[in-house]
């Protein structure tokens, strides 16, 4: 990204189509879309995930894991995305189909205070091999039931984890110093 590029919109625009080339140059894609997230706009979306998933025949359990993932991320970047100086969120969703997997790549505002328990929470859910593992650590991260400034007790993640059983891609690139761009991609098996 360019350096003078500090307005969020363009930002993530950029970013936007730039991550949209790479998925078409990998796969095919399935859904792009780079708009302002309400409850209306993830009712749309949901529908639209779910007709592109199934017009492809794969398993059942590859939906289900796939439609899970999307609306669980769409869900999280409603919810906990961070708003930029104008009171807007970003973000964006990507779905995209290869010949082993399917991959979704979603990306919001984040505050950059958060960003360090942000990066320590995915590194360690990225940290389990074995999934049995993983959802120890679920269950206790759900006994212990530590709730957000936003109501969230981080379980969107580990959820997210767990159903994907691979590890959860992520960057941060930094919009200016209050903001900046959180990038998560998940992988889901279909073989």
């Amino acid at each position: 990204m360019n350096s003078e590029t500090n307005n969020d919109s363009e930002f993530f625009n950029l970013r936007f189509e730039r991550d949209k080339e790479t998925a078409s140059n990998m796969g095919e894609v399935l859904l792009s879309d780079n708009s302002i997230l309400n409850p209306d706009a993830i009712a749309k979306l949901e529908t639209e995930i779910e007709n592109k998933i199934l017009e492809k025949g794969l398993p059942k359990v590859a939906v289900k894991k796939v439609f899970f993932i999307c609306i669980e991320s769409l869900q999280n970047m409603y919810i906990h995305g961070y708003k930029d100086s104008d009171g807007a969120k970003h973000n964006f969703i990507i779905l995209y189909l290869t010949d082993k997997e399917i991959k979704m790549i979603g990306s919001n505002l984040i505050a950059n205070n958060s960003i360090e328990r942000i990066k320590k929470h995915i590194e360690r859910i990225n940290s389990f091999n074995d999934p049995a593992d993983l959802k120890s650590y679920y269950l206790e991260h759900l006994e212990n039931n530590e709730l957000s400034e936003k109501g969230g007790a981080g379980l969107g993640f580990i959820t997210i984890g767990m159903k994907s059983g691979n590890k959860l891609g992520w960057e941060f690139e930094k919009i200016n110093d209050d903001r900046s761009l959180f990038r998560m991609e998940v992988t889901i098996n279909i073989n």
